[in-house]
């Protein structure tokens, strides 16, 4: 991290490290992004980026030696060593290289973790107004203890893969001794022996919609749903069929409203059912069709271990990297009804302490505790809602902001060349579109989406996957082959490219490219694209 700052930087740097006995913040490992993660919360973040310097190794022998998180104003970028992130990656690929049994207990105790921090946060209270302060932080200790024990296995897929592809280029390396020299070959064997054998959360949640249009199809009202103002649309349904849009949307609330965001309302569902019926489109036919579709990947992946004579150690870790997919979805859904849960707990923080929501959530859980106790003012959540930087390893946490924090920012930044013509990244679902680009990083974004457009995101997220059935082909900056816009692609046989690590930054709405996912390659097809 030196390398970026001058020589009185370094020299400050220095001093930052030895006050806060900081024994790795100058240890010479540049910075690496991770994740940039729009409206993400303090304290739900503090939760696993501290789990990443201090509770892996019980698990499994190693851990990250730092990390490094930037706040502003809700959204949220955090950094790992680039030599220290690989090098994790490397251990945990030869783990499961030598026994994929690992793989399958990391599977396992994910769905174990996510069940229990859902059952958790279920028995938070709806109203905690008559609650004490020593109750409110009790519950978010709880929250912290339980999540803290899902990360120790939840994030071990995403260190597999997602910064370095080091899981990926194993199984690709199973493969191009068998593919004569054709990367393609490899790119298309390679997603479906990794094709997860059972629908994701996400592919859940699409047929529990699609059972929601065949109901009210069967009752005749598809022609309800010509209208062209939604609005008008609420206003004719019976009351029992507005009762049961409200309903789906209650259930997925906490999945469309994130960690900050508001979740999609009766409305929006309403709107998807209006361009699902105007479509044309069957919905027993669509479910039909994902059921048949199912088993024919399942079929094919059998085929193909039979055909390539894939051994019992190459089956069992092709079927571990399948299930990370599944698992990743399983972890993210019950996180986010916990977090929306917790809301509860923050809504309360916030009323007595006089400070808005944002802000009622920029504390670690110790730090609650003192707040909650009278030992710490509450100018510091204020101070930190706009601008601070976390800084952990192993045993320390610490929190800066003002000129501390802008010289830690600083030397996290890297610039990127935005004249690049051609963008590399990872083959996350199979095939070739050209079209328009359109970045998508939230649901405000969504509006207008075009049929045929190339969403480009930092990463994508359940809340706008309305936009990604409509895309041509879908590019991101972060994330592995089990990022949720690689599973998603696949469900939905879009292309996709994941991994770009610069897409948004140098990609530009409106332009023209072509996405060759099935190569991982993105080209600006504008000849005025690079600037």
């Amino acid at each position: 991290c030196r390398r970026a700052y001058s020589p009185m930087a370094k020299d400050y740097l220095d001093a930052i490290a030895e006050a806060h006995s900081l024994a790795r913040l100058c240890d010479g490992d540049v910075w690496l992004l991770a994740e940039d993660i729009p409206q993400c919360d303090f304290f739900f973040a503090s939760v696993w980026l501290r789990a990443f310097v201090n509770n892996l190794e019980h698990i499994c022998g190693r851990y990250y030696s730092k990390i490094l998180a930037v706040f502003r104003n809700g959204d949220m970028k955090f950094y790992y060593g680039e030599k220290d992130c690989l090098a994790l990656a490397q251990f945990l690929v030869a783990k499961l290289r030598e026994d994929p049994a690992f793989g399958k207990a990391i599977n396992d105790n994910i769905r174990k973790h996510a069940g229990l921090l859902e059952e958790g946060a279920n028995m938070i209270p709806e109203d905690l107004s008559r609650a004490s302060n020593a109750e409110l932080s009790s519950l978010l200790k709880s929250h912290w203890e339980a999540h803290t024990r899902l990360y120790e296995w939840g994030w071990l897929p995403n260190a597999t893969d997602m910064f370095h592809p080091e899981f990926t280029e194993l199984l690709k390396g199973i493969l191009r001794g068998k593919a004569a020299g054709s990367e393609a070959r490899v790119n298309e064997w390679f997603v479906a022996l990794t094709a997860p054998g059972e629908k994701s959360e996400e592919a859940l949640q699409h047929d529990d919609f699609l059972s929601l249009a065949a109901r009210l199809d069967a009752r005749g009202l598809r022609k309800a749903f010509a209208a062209e103002d939604a609005a008008k649309i609420m206003g004719a349904l019976d009351s029992a069929t507005l009762a049961e849009m409200h309903s789906f949307a209650g259930k997925y609330a906490p999945v469309s409203a994130l960690w900050l965001g508001e979740p999609f309302t009766a409305r929006h569902y309403v709107e998807e059912l209006q361009n699902f019926f105007k479509s044309g489109k069957n919905a027993n036919a669509e479910l039909k069709r994902g059921e048949d579709e199912l088993q024919e990947r399942r079929a094919l992946k059998g085929r193909l271990e039979c055909e390539l004579n894939l051994d019992a150690k190459a089956c069992a870790l092709f079927g571990v990297f399948a299930e990370f997919m599944v698992t990743k979805f399983y972890r993210r859904y019950r996180q986010l009804r916990a977090l929306h849960a917790l809301r509860r707990v923050f809504g309360e923080v916030s009323r007595r302490f006089g400070v808005t929501p944002l802000e009622a959530r920029c504390l670690m859980v110790e730090e609650y505790e003192k707040l909650l106790e009278g030992r710490l003012d509450a100018g510091v959540l204020r101070e930190r809602s706009g601008f601070c930087v976390l800084y952990a390893e192993e045993s320390r946490a610490v929190v800066f902001t003002g000129a501390e924090a802008r010289l830690l920012e600083e030397g996290a930044h890297r610039a990127v060349d935005e004249n690049v013509t051609e963008l590399k990244g990872q083959c996350a679902s199979l095939g070739k579109a050209v079209g328009r680009v359109r970045i998508v990083n939230g649901p405000a974004d969504m509006a207008g989406f075009k049929a045929g457009e190339v969403l480009v995101a930092i990463a994508t997220n359940p809340n706008v996957v309305t936009a990604m059935k409509r895309a041509a082909a879908i590019v991101t900056e972060q994330g592995g082959v089990t990022s949720h816009a690689a599973i998603v692609a696949r469900e939905l046989g879009v292309p996709c490219v994941i991994g770009t690590k610069v897409a948004t930054r140098v990609l530009r709405d409106g332009e023209l490219v072509e996405v060759d996912a099935t190569h991982g390659v993105v080209r600006r097809l504008d000849a005025q694209a690079p600037h």
